[in-house]
């Protein structure tokens, strides 16, 4: 009987939309059923989305997208290879969050939302894998958007963060207002995953093989080079180095994760980047300007 009920809701919120505003893209649709069956499922409360739109953006201009504050959760593929990230603006956030805890939804109160939490991220993870699930499993192929397994990974510190964890180049985007409690509460919601239409990146061209290029991978391919990424220097009393323990936070006012130095163990600085994410793992993009001047 349940499962007769959701494709009963699935059939009719497909209808709405096709009645509301026509015919609509594949991936929207897919994305709507997704939501809808996650909140569902997840939090036994209405989750619908209204105004789908699908668009392609760069990672520059996603980031002057996204509603400030809101919880951004960065998303990896199954080969951890890929980051995508889906954002869900404070109101809903709040809302989602009353949900799960209370069972029920509210009006919202005056005055602006709470800034999301790591707490509230841990909460809403599952939902958000829910959603990704469905709409993975009823996507079409063909869509310009990655069927790559995407999943909760971690909460990014505000959209500014995202240059940091995601890769350069165009991403799928479905921007939607979430009506959620039937009407209760509302807010925005967006997905962004990679542009896999785009293709991949070009590849640098490859010189033509030479005596030279075989001389250099002989003397230097396998020897080892030990680097540090060094974030900031901070000198401290004798005294206060002796009372560090184990858990202790040391507030780091100065550091910048966009100016990140690489010495070698000598402590001479070879190069400056920035800290990001390379195939799921933490990485310093280098600075080519900074490269130079290190020189």
């Amino acid at each position: 009987m349940a499962g007769r009920m959701a494709r009963v809701r699935a059939k009719r919120l497909a209808e709405e939309m096709v009645a509301r505003d026509g015919p609509v893209d594949p991936a929207a649709r897919a994305w709507t059923l997704a939501v809808a069956r996650a909140g569902r499922d997840e939090m036994g409360v209405a989750l619908d989305l209204r105004d789908v739109v699908t668009e392609r953006r760069t990672l520059a201009e996603l980031v002057e997208l996204l509603p400030e504050p809101a919880l951004v959760a960065v998303l990896d593929d199954a080969g951890g290879q890929a980051t995508g990230v889906i954002v869900l603006d404070a109101a809903l956030t709040a809302g989602m969050v009353e949900a799960l805890t209370t069972g029920a939804v509210t009006a919202a109160g005056e005055g602006p939302s709470r800034r999301p939490t790591r707490t509230d991220g841990a909460m809403l993870a599952p939902v958000i894998d829910h959603a990704l699930a469905g709409f993975e499993a009823a996507l079409a192929d063909g869509s310009g958007l990655s069927r790559g397994g995407y999943r909760f990974a971690a909460l990014a510190d505000g959209a500014r963060a995202l240059p940091l964890l995601m890769e350069e180049g165009s991403y799928r985007l479905l921007r939607a207002d979430a009506v959620l409690g039937s009407g209760t509460r509302d807010g925005r919601l967006i997905l962004a995953l990679p542009d896999v239409a785009a293709g991949p990146p070009p590849r640098l061209p490859v010189p033509p093989d030479g005596s030279f290029a075989t001389d250099l991978v002989a003397q230097v391919e396998s020897a080892q080079v030990r680097m540090e990424a060094v974030l900031l220097r901070l000198n401290l009393p004798l005294g206060d180095m002796l009372a560090l323990a184990a858990g202790q936070e040391i507030a780091l006012p100065q550091a910048d994760i966009g100016r990140i130095a690489l010495e070698g163990v000598d402590g001479r600085r070879v190069a400056t980047g920035r800290l990001g994410r390379q195939g799921g793992l933490r990485a310093v993009r280098l600075d080519p300007t900074g490269t130079e001047e290190a020189r």
